[in-house]
């Protein structure tokens, strides 16, 4: 495995936090929480360019954000927590840019996050950019038995930290934000750097850091583009089924209502329900009175600008053959060939096993869709390289081509067995 020297993640930082029982007043600039965790609050430039250039210098950065993506359709940052050497700041994205952080999470140091993929999404809205290296905690305890678990989990069962209790339903763009808020904001990263010292020493014992790192660097990656309007169709299951006029009116209406979405800034739901846009694909209405009947459809008595807009996608709908509608990439599944789909659910268990016994979560080690895409031999699969190649080795080869079989062992489980070993069964 790697050594943490070679891992670049650093000394344990202290965030200056006082012995339970001794805090006294703050320093200037600063707030004292409850939990006695000595954080910044940065609303001003100068303050953020400050901290900036202190945490440029830092080994490593622990990084956490709050946002709302649910009444619009370009997630709100709303606070953005950031912790570097011996401080932590809370920035306030609403009434500061957050254009000098760019250099810091871009820069040589580490950052470190907890399920960070949504985060990154938002590093990337905000800042441009992405960590250039990133060490995901929940991604790392994959490798020590646990399953996407919480920060609260992770630091129960390695630190001696207990989180402060968040409310899911707060509200974070609200200012000023409640000293429950604070807390709980800033306890999001005061303990990563801990945590991350008690993770890597665990993986390095298991000889598994150098896997999680690279795990994590498969995982930093910049957020997709949004969808292509004209395939946004795709995403409705309802949508995939219809055929003919119902399928092109769907694409067109649902390219209609993902631009009108985009431009005015609200979910596609927000601008026409999923069972008011199927209702019109199989409809096809032609005029207001038409769309009055459909389920879900909502238009005033006139109908307005959004009715006529609707007709109008309709109308090029109808227009389009079936050979104009843009389809997504084939699913693993219908790829596969119907032979091999037994082999996909024989592969699966013995996967299954092979994550309980070496202490993996499974789902780190491999999707359906992984084991799907190795037997439909697609270079793709995360089976086909790296850590899972090294595990896998060739048993999944020596189980499909019918060089191996299972066996199963009342005290070990699954057991891959020689063929020659195995009494061939007849064919059905």
């Amino acid at each position: 495995g790697a050594s943490l020297g070679a891992a670049g993640l650093g000394p344990v930082a202290s965030l200056g936090a006082a012995a339970p029982g001794a805090a006294g007043p703050a320093a200037p600039g600063r707030l004292a929480v409850p939990d006695d965790i000595a954080y910044e609050w940065i609303d001003t430039a100068a303050a953020l360019a400050g901290f900036a250039e202190h945490a440029a210098a830092a080994d490593r950065i622990a990084v956490d954000t709050e946002f709302h993506r649910e009444r619009t359709y370009w997630p709100q940052l709303a606070l953005v927590q950031i912790a570097a050497g011996d401080r932590l700041a809370l920035v306030d994205p609403t009434a500061v840019d957050l254009a000098p952080l760019a250099g810091v999470v871009s820069g040589g140091a580490l950052t470190v996050m907890h399920a960070g993929e949504q985060d990154l999404e938002m590093l990337q809205q905000a800042c441009g950019t992405i960590p250039a290296r990133l060490f995901d905690t929940q991604i790392a305890a994959g490798f020590v038995g646990m399953s996407t678990p919480s920060l609260t989990s992770l630091l129960n069962r390695f630190t001696k930290h207990r989180l402060s209790k968040g409310d899911r339903l707060a509200d974070w763009l609200h200012r000023p934000l409640t000293k429950a808020q604070l807390r709980y904001a800033a306890s999001d990263v005061a303990h990563l750097f801990e945590l991350t010292d008690r993770l890597t020493d665990d993986l390095g014992r298991r000889g598994r850091l150098q896997w999680a790192l690279d795990e994590c660097e498969l995982s930093r990656r910049p957020p997709p583009p949004p969808i292509e309007p004209e395939l946004a169709w795709s995403r409705l299951k309802q949508a995939r089924r219809l055929q003919g006029e119902a399928r092109t009116v769907a694409c067109a209406v649902a390219a209609w209502r993902e631009r009108t979405a985009r431009s005015r800034d609200i979910p596609p739901r927000f601008v026409m329900s999923d069972l008011a846009l199927l209702s019109v694909a199989q409809r096809a209405p032609r005029s207001v009175d038409d769309m009055k009947s459909l389920r879900g459809v909502q238009f005033g008595s006139k109908g307005g600008s959004g009715a006529e807009a609707v007709l109008e996608a309709v109308r090029h709908g109808l227009e389009m053959s079936p050979d104009d509608v843009p389809r997504p990439p084939a699913s693993d599944v219908e790829q596969l060939d119907s032979d091999l789909r037994p082999a996909a659910t024989l592969v699966g268990a013995w996967l299954d096993q092979l994550a309980r016994r070496n202490d993996l979560d499974r789902a780190l080690l491999a999707t359906r869709r992984d084991v799907d895409m190795l037997l439909a031999g697609s270079a793709d699969s995360r089976l086909s390289s790296g850590w899972r190649a090294d595990l896998v080795g060739g048993t999944v080869d020596d189980l499909v081509a019918g060089r191996a079989a299972l066996a199963f062992d009342p005290g070990h489980g699954l057991a891959t067995v020689p063929l020659a070993e195995t009494q061939s069964p007849a064919p059905a």
